[in-house]
């Protein structure tokens, strides 16, 4: 997204205003809500005016984790006039957005991979979410009580979200804790002492990346490729009926070929070849179960060239083939 622009044409705005900080109520419907009495959780879908897809909540013990998940019909463009003050931890894993305090010149630019963890104390200013992208981004807000259960002294300070050097990488360590908070299918008090674990991790890694020069430098250095590894990911994951080659990779990310392959395994634990496999047996295993697409339909859809490499690729990762998975549903 270019810093620069100015259009304001082509955008959906909302207002957040004193101590509102739940863009869900504004922009979506909620379609779920539960309480185990440990931790409260609810699920809003974007309405259709301003695009598709989710937010999802967790709240509990001071802390309010939001995971957002949406394709927007236009930029959108939160202005914010709030009186809340909490910390925050922000990770984009997907989009775009752009900050805007009304008290400073420069604009904050956030990208896909990317972090922050600042004090939020009477945000006042704008936020623009592009539309150009999927949006993915996980939202932790702790309360005051809560950093002073865990130890912080009232005069421990956090990066205020106007001041420089904000923005740090989303790390391979920082991923892995996301991914287990936001995949864990825990209940109860199980859950809670799971995700409160999970946050406190997130926070202490962190407190270290922002403290530790060596650490930051790294990360900010390797920042570049973990973009080109996600979107080379993410390329393979939209165009499963393409099988690339290493070669091809190689040069939409613009890495060596040693390095692609070095560095996609190390930051998705597996390679390049069995994430294709992965995703395209998948893919097909859902088909069979969802839908009534003719199994040479599907096989072209994943690319191969017919049923029969595809059976035998099927069997050879499930155990059994195409017919027989769907048979057996029926």
């Amino acid at each position: 997204m270019d810093k620069k622009r100015r259009d304001f044409t082509n955008c959906e705005f909302v207002e957040l205003l004193g101590t509102a900080t739940d863009l869900n109520k504004l922009i979506a419907i909620q379609t779920c809500c539960l309480d185990d009495g440990r931790v409260q959780y609810t699920k809003h879908h974007i309405l259709p005016k301003y695009g598709g897809g989710c937010i999802m909540n967790f709240y509990f013990s001071e802390v309010k984790i939001s995971i957002s998940r949406f394709k927007l019909n236009k930029d959108l463009i939160i202005n914010y006039d709030c009186d809340a003050d909490f910390t925050q931890l922000s990770f984009l894993l997907e989009g775009e957005k752009i900050i805007s305090l009304n008290d400073i010149d420069h604009e904050i630019l956030l990208e896909s991979q990317e972090s922050y963890m600042a004090n939020m104390n009477q945000l006042k200013g704008s936020v623009r979410i592009s539309s150009t992208k999927n949006f993915k981004e996980i939202k932790i807000r702790l309360s005051k009580m809560f950093l002073s259960k865990h130890g912080f002294s009232t005069d421990f300070e956090f990066k205020k979200i106007s001041e420089k050097n904000l923005i740090l990488p989303i790390t391979n360590e920082l991923f892995s804790v996301l991914t287990n908070l936001e995949e864990s299918s825990l209940k109860g008090i199980s859950r809670k002492i799971f995700m409160e674990a999970k946050v406190l991790e997130l926070l202490a890694i962190q407190i270290e990346n922002y403290t530790n020069d060596g650490l930051n430098k790294k990360s900010i250095n390797s920042s570049n490729t973990i973009k080109k590894l996600y979107r080379i990911k993410q390329i393979l994951k939209d165009n499963l009926n393409q099988n690339y080659s290493i070669k091809d990779l190689s040069k939409e990310a613009g890495l060596n070929e040693t390095l692609l392959k070095k560095e996609f395994m190390r930051l998705f634990g597996c390679s390049i070849a069995d994430y294709c496999k992965t995703e395209k047996m998948t893919y097909a295993k859902d088909l069979l179960r969802g839908t009534q697409t003719p199994i040479y339909q599907i096989a072209e859809d994943i690319g191969y060239k017919n049923a029969t490499h595809f059976s035998a690729a099927f069997k050879k990762y499930f155990g059994e083939l195409p017919k027989q998975y769907r048979n057996f549903l029926e």
